[in-house]
Parts: C-alpha cells; sequence; structure tokens
C-alpha cells in the first residue's frame, strides 16, 4: 500500500523541450487532424507543453490511406504559414503491407530524419517476413524506427523479440501514453517493462486529437521510470532537435 503514496512526477516536466516525432496533425489527410483549424489547434497545445519541433506522421497504408510525399506536402502547405513559434516538418508512418516494398525499391519515403524511416506493423498479426524487411530497409540507406512496439499483442509475450530486432538494426520508439491505461493494462505493462529495461530509443507521443495532449498533461511517472524516461527524451532531443 506505501507505493500508492510514493510522489510522482507530472510527464510533462520530464518531456517538455523534446521533439515529436510521431503525431497525425496535418489537416484532412488520415485518422487525426480533419481540418485546418483543428490541425492549428492541436500545435498550439503542444507549444503550451513546451515542444518546439514537431514532425507530422500521417499514415501512409495501402487501400486506406494512399498517401505519397505529394499529397503529405500538399497538407503541410495548408498551414505551414499558420505556424508560428514552433518548427513544424512532415515525414510519414509506414504501414509495413503490400505496397511498402514498392515504396522502398523506388526511393518515395519520406524520412523521418535524415535516413531514419517510421514504420508500424498490423495489430491482428506481424508480417511473416518482418526480419527480411527490417534487413532490406538498412540494405537501402534508411534506419528503421519500429512506432510503439508495446501495442502489438502478438509480441506481448514474445519478449526476445525486441532484441532481436535492435540486434539487426530497427529502432524502437515509444508511445507516451502507453505509459498509463489509455491503450490498456497490458499495453501499459510492456510499456514500462521495456523502458525499465532501456530498450526504447526514442518517444512519440502519436496525438491523433487534443484529448491526447489533454491526457499526457494529466499523466505522472513512478520513481522507478524517471530515469529511464529521461534517458529516451534525451536520445530523442539529441537525434531530432
Amino acid at each position: 500500500m506505501l507505493q500508492l503514496f510514493k510522489k510522482k512526477t507530472p510527464f510533462i516536466d520530464i518531456w517538455s523541450g523534446t521533439p515529436e516525432i510521431h503525431c497525425h496533425v496535418l489537416p484532412g489527410i488520415d485518422d487525426g487532424a480533419k481540418d485546418t483549424s483543428t490541425s492549428l489547434t492541436i500545435i498550439e497545445k503542444y507549444k503550451s507543453l513546451g515542444c518546439t519541433r514537431i514532425i507530422a506522421t500521417p499514415h501512409t497504408m495501402s487501400g486506406i490511406y494512399d498517401n505519397t510525399p505529394d499529397t503529405i506536402k500538399a497538407s503541410y502547405d495548408l498551414i505551414k504559414n499558420q505556424v508560428e513559434g514552433l518548427k513544424l516538418s512532415f515525414s510519414s508512418e509506414y504501414m509495413i503491407d503490400e505496397n511498402f516494398d514498392t515504396l522502398l525499391d523506388t526511393h518515395t519515403i519520406l524520412p523521418l530524419h535524415k535516413n531514419y524511416v517510421l514504420i508500424e506493423m498490423s495489430y491482428f498479426q506481424p508480417p511473416e517476413n518482418i526480419k527480411e524487411l527490417i534487413f532490406k530497409i538498412g540494405t537501402l540507406g534508411y534506419i528503421p524506427v519500429l512506432a510503439h512496439p508495446e501495442r502489438y499483442a502478438y509480441y506481448h509475450n514474445k519478449h526476445e523479440i525486441f532484441k532481436d530486432f535492435k540486434s539487426r538494426g530497427c529502432f524502437l520508439q515509444l508511445n507516451a501514453l502507453s505509459l498509463s491505461e489509455h491503450y490498456g493494462e497490458s499495453c501499459q505493462k510492456i510499456a514500462l517493462k521495456l523502458l525499465k529495461e532501456d530498450m526504447y530509443d526514442f518517444i512519440g507521443i502519436d496525438t491523433h486529437r487534443i484529448e491526447h495532449l489533454n491526457k499526457l498533461e494529466q499523466m505522472k511517472i513512478g520513481n522507478a521510470y524517471i530515469t529511464p524516461l529521461k534517458k529516451v527524451c534525451d536520445t530523442t532531443r539529441e537525434l531530432f532537435i
């Protein structure tokens, strides 16, 4: 019972000043901000929380969000001149699907920064060739960053897979809200375990709507996780600032 009364630290106190490298704030392009007004409201909220750089990462998902560098830039262009006091750029979150190979082969990838590429997998089952794809991404000169590994329930009892991914040159990105019960207790448990074991390389919020940032503002972090969280925020700042 004593654990319940131990002081916790507001998440924002640790995260403030960290670039946002995974969010869905570009207007009308995926399941994130629906229009320019919503987009600008979310960005203003980021500013109020101490964020000075956002890399917008709308989904590229075959048959659902068939985004291209041109469609993403067009959405960015709608708001770029209205954003002040914060650096906004764009990339994408790439679903590993039947079209991803083509994007790699044709080099129509928008990296997060330099040659880092944000990828995600289906929540229902992993790609059969995930290890081969990680290898291919590397051979083409890119560095894969796997979004929210804690959210893939089929890996929750296969903890060693994350070490295997990292040994193959794949970086892991934590969704901040996974540290709460936002995605469920099982996801939270895995996220805290991976964090405490220093498995994460970067952190992102994965904001789709302003309510996500409101939840973040209320989130507190237990003492056991403060040091590893500071570390992952620092590595994100060092690379993406």
